[in-house]
């Protein structure tokens, strides 16, 4: 890094992490966390935006000048200022993730953005009375000019779903403050499951749900280094196989979305960390602040998923030899249900961003309506496009035998008659292609993408209710305007 830039390279990234002492449990507890093979995978995601923000070519999209610290930035610790910001955050998203499914940093950068937005609003409301903006301006600061790569901590276990947190058989279900002192707060509680969290250097928390004044210890923001003490990590959904290789695709072999669960055992933060402290009436702010961006992010990112589905359900018909018309069946046909879910959602994207608005802490967010349309149409019609891949594609993707049986020369032609399709597609493009879709729709990889599209960000009845309550004006206006038009015979 030099004066005008705050940019790491992707090695200064990778070393940073292994100056911590953070506890990461596994099968037990990791000695050298950062040496794990899934959890380098998880590190050569995030390590890819530093290497784009280095990267002429994706420059402009990846970084911009900070206005806090003047030094040019990675656009993930970014606040979107103008629609322009919001612009680029989307160019951003889709290229990481057409090539990592998930790029990761979203919610790290959205838990900040939902901390800026939401810190002034509990400070106008107390007259300024408390300083929780300026704090966290110091601490957006310090994420800037390190070039740190938080994780975001939001949703709580949550026990039995029919009990407020107060209820819990287990009071540790929901992050909450055990006791506060003048230095700052002790919290104990767990939150799962966290994308980054095995490999960020920074823990951000903030609530996930509303609260009321019987559960108020339960609203609370702040960050942590991740090997704080008390801090635990475990390394959660564990691969069924392996993916080394040659024909392994690239997602699985050097890229991998792992996801952690994060305990808090009475965990000390100190008060310059604090960003919520007890005001449950915000519990439900900064919850709601975080959804709407964080569906924005989804809007960004799943139509590179979309995409990515279109190109693997075209090539597996050519391979396959199916492209063509059948009796009560269409290829194309089928490839145009994945690919227009892709349109859509870009283009709600788009209308979040030209609709967005400026809030009184100067950060814009996008229209609610839009955003929520876009992840509610995306999730709606994410199994169903995996359902057509995994149509197109037939049965051998989760069949594939061995990788090492067709180099064996003594068994190569009995894979050539398992594997042979179209004329002049070698049996090791056939190979790869199956390799890669099953990684897509039929692996813990694959499945952790549907769960995440089902429920990342909240669930289809969460964005349906953000709709349904941004529009109520709009659809009221619609009625009126209908029983107008029906009763000009009066």
């Amino acid at each position: 890094m030099n004066e005008k830039e705050a940019l790491r390279t992707s090695d200064e990234y990778r070393e940073a992490l292994k100056k911590m002492q953070p506890s990461i449990i596994k099968h037990q507890l990791l000695q050298n966390p950062y040496e794990d093979e899934d959890i380098q995978k998880g590190m050569n995601v995030v390590a890819l935006s530093y290497d784009l923000a280095r990267d002429e070519k994706y420059r402009d999209m990846m970084t911009v000048t900070s206005p806090f610290t003047g030094k040019v930035i990675n656009r993930f610790n970014h606040i979107s200022l103008t629609r322009e910001d919001m612009r680029k955050k989307q160019q951003m998203i889709h290229t990481l993730a057409k090539e990592v499914f998930c790029a990761q940093r979203c919610v790290g950068g959205d838990a900040l953005h939902t901390l800026f937005v939401g810190t002034y609003k509990v400070d106008k409301s107390n007259n300024f009375a408390t300083d929780y903006h300026e704090r966290f301006k110091k601490y957006l600061k310090y994420i800037q000019e390190n070039d740190i790569s938080p994780c975001g901590a939001v949703t709580d276990g949550k026990g039995d779903r029919s009990l407020a947190p107060s209820e819990q058989h287990e009071k540790d279900s929901y992050l909450h403050i055990v006791r506060e002192t003048e230095e700052g707060i002790y919290v104990s509680g767990i939150k799962i499951p966290i994308t980054m969290s095995l490999y960020s250097e920074e823990i951000i928390v903030i609530p996930g749900l509303q609260y009321n004044k019987d559960n108020a210890d339960c609203a609370v923001a702040f960050a942590v280094p991740a090997d704080t003490e008390g801090v635990e990590i475990y390394v959660l959904g564990p691969e069924i196989k392996s993916l080394k290789g040659k024909m392994s695709p690239t997602h699985g072999k050097k890229y991998l979305n792992k996801e952690g669960m994060i305990v808090f055992n009475n965990v000390f933060v100190p008060k310059e960390r604090v960003f919520l402290c007890g005001e449950f009436r915000f519990a439900a702010t900064f919850a709601n602040i975080f959804a709407n961006l964080h569906r924005f992010a989804y809007t960004a990112c799943k139509p590179a998923v979309y995409e990515n589905m279109t190109g693997a359900a075209m090539l597996i018909s050519e391979y396959n030899g199916t492209k063509g018309e059948y009796f009560l069946s269409n290829n194309s046909e089928k490839v145009f249900e994945i690919y227009k879910t892709a349109i859509t959602v870009r283009g709600l994207c788009k209308a979040a961003i030209e609709d967005a608005q400026e809030t009184e802490s100067g950060a814009m967010m996008p229209d609610p309506i839009f955003a929520n349309m876009g992840k509610y149409i995306s999730s709606e019609n994410f199994h169903k496009a995996i359902s057509t891949l995994q149509d197109m594609a037939g049965g051998l993707p989760p069949n594939l035998p061995y990788e090492t049986l067709l180099e064996n020369k003594d068994l190569r032609d009995r894979m050539e008659k398992l594997l042979t399709r179209k004329k002049g597609v070698s049996i090791e493009d056939q190979y790869a292609l199956n390799e890669l879709i099953r990684v897509m729709v039929a692996s813990n990889e694959g499945g952790l993408l549907q769960f995440g599209s089902k429920h990342g960000g909240g669930n289809k009845e969460a964005e349906k209710v953000a709709i349904y309550g941004n529009s109520l004006r709009a659809m009221n206006d619609c009625k009126n305007c209908i029983q107008r038009m029906s009763q000009e015979y009066k």
